[in-house]
């Protein structure tokens, strides 16, 4: 980065340079503004390639398509009201969607024992280790900890066993305690981690809820996804987000939102930025949506075979989950509002039906012909 800024405080400077020697020499008072203009609106148009170039070579380097996030138990014990017993170590985070409950475990069983997950002891457990001699229990719970724990947390605000507070304090580990039943608490925690921990990536286009169906609109920068969204908006649809795309994967389902800054903006070549809100009210921007429909934007090309019976079979694939794509051409004349607004009803439509159109023209036509 010091590198690439360099770069850039040296073209500058040359900028400088060449203005600093063409003042030297007579010019009209409308000349020199000019030049200082020029001169402002180059060097920023300089700074903001620079900076394009080095978002693009980020990208590049990002082996990744997509990237799974870690909860700090910080976090956790914050979101879900946790009691913290033992204090673990700081930097210590949940990246597995899963809980253990170490009854096996606590009986001497390590056979496909994951240390990663959420360990909870609920009141079966708690039970088992109560009625356990207790220097039986010492060993089993020394043997316990001996691995690596992400952090313990016992339900019920059950009193722990002197022993579990001494090793957790031992190991550092952190040891936490909910008021909740096991169950429900588990369940908490399960819909918690899928949200936290879904995989994520953000795509360029415009993310539309057009009768129900969410639509990501792709294509080249310029081609016309904004100005679509902003007549889908008008005709009574919602936007989701403009530009960035923010998806993520829970549960089989991608679902799509919008980044913070940009909530309910919408940017209008030639216009400018618009607050969709404050234009066509709050019911015109909805926070996320489920993506189950792609529409690609592209010019026309005359050479190419576009899909004319709605059989070819494209998909797009987000996170790992294949997503059906239509392939639109564009080109002067098109309403491509109505033909958005076709498509989501032909989606729906598909959904509910086993017979296609084409079907529909070939049964026709079997009719006709007497077969």
């Amino acid at each position: 980065m010091d590198v690439e800024n360099t770069k850039i405080e040296n073209v500058v400077e040359k900028i400088n340079l060449l203005y600093k020697l063409s003042q030297e020499r007579e010019l009209t008072i409308e000349e020199k503004e000019l030049q200082g203009r020029l001169r402002k609106r180059y060097i920023d148009n300089v700074k903001r390639n620079f900076r394009v170039q080095l978002e693009e070579i980020e990208l590049k380097n990002e082996k990744k398509e997509w990237y799974i996030l870690g909860v700090s138990v910080k976090k956790l014990i914050d979101d879900l009201n946790l009691e913290v017993l033992v204090e673990g170590q700081d930097d210590v985070e949940i990246s597995v969607n899963d809980i253990n409950r170490p009854g096996l475990q606590l009986a001497g069983f390590y056979n496909y024992f994951a240390p990663d997950r959420i360990q909870v002891i609920g009141k079966a457990e708690w039970s088992f280790l109560d009625f356990m001699q207790i220097e039986l229990r010492k060993k089993r719970v020394k043997k316990y900890f001996s691995f690596d724990i992400n952090c313990l947390i016992i339900t019920r605000g059950l009193e722990p066993h002197p022993e579990f507070i001494k090793e957790a304090e031992k190991h550092k580990i952190w040891f936490l305690r909910s008021n909740l039943v096991t169950t429900q608490f588990i369940s908490k925690t399960t819909v918690y981690l899928a949200d936290k921990l879904a995989p994520e990536t953000r795509l360029h286009g415009v993310l539309v809820d057009v009768s129900g169906i969410g639509i990501l609109i792709t294509g080249e920068s310029g081609i016309g996804k904004s100005e679509v969204a902003l007549e889908l908006i008008k005709r009574g649809h919602r936007l989701v987000t403009d530009d960035a795309v923010d998806i993520r994967e829970i549960d089989g389902q991608l679902i799509g939102t919008s980044p913070k800054i940009t909530i309910g903006m919408l940017e209008v070549r030639g216009i400018g930025i618009i607050d969709v809100t404050t234009l066509y009210g709050l019911s015109s921007v909805v926070q996320q949506k489920e993506i189950k429909l792609v529409m690609h934007f592209e010019h026309w090309k005359d050479d190419n075979d576009y899909d004319r019976l709605g059989i070819d079979n494209e998909y797009m694939n987000i996170l790992g989950i294949d997503v059906k794509k239509l392939t639109v051409p564009i080109r002067p004349g098109r309403n491509i509002a109505v033909i958005i607004e076709a498509a989501a009803v032909n989606y729906r439509y598909a959904l509910m039906s086993k017979i296609t159109p084409v079907d529909v023209i070939e049964n026709r036509m079997n009719d006709l012909n007497g077969i």
